[in-house]
């Protein structure tokens, strides 16, 4: 698995949007990600590391 940073887009092992990463806490092992639900609706959240994937730049 590729290392997240902050910038990347990712999504949900289990499917889902694509979100940026906004920030990562490595002590408590979770990632800050922000997606628009919609066009208008701006979410973020916290997710552990394990349950994202990386999206590749090819698409």
């Amino acid at each position: 698995m590729s290392q997240i940073k902050p910038g990347d887009v990712v999504r949900l092992k289990s499917g889902g949007p694509k979100m940026s990463v906004q920030w990562i806490n490595d002590e408590v092992n979770q990632v800050n990600c922000t997606w628009f639900d919609g066009k208008d609706k701006l979410e973020k959240k916290n997710f552990a590391a394990e349950v994202l994937i990386k999206e590749e730049d090819d698409e």
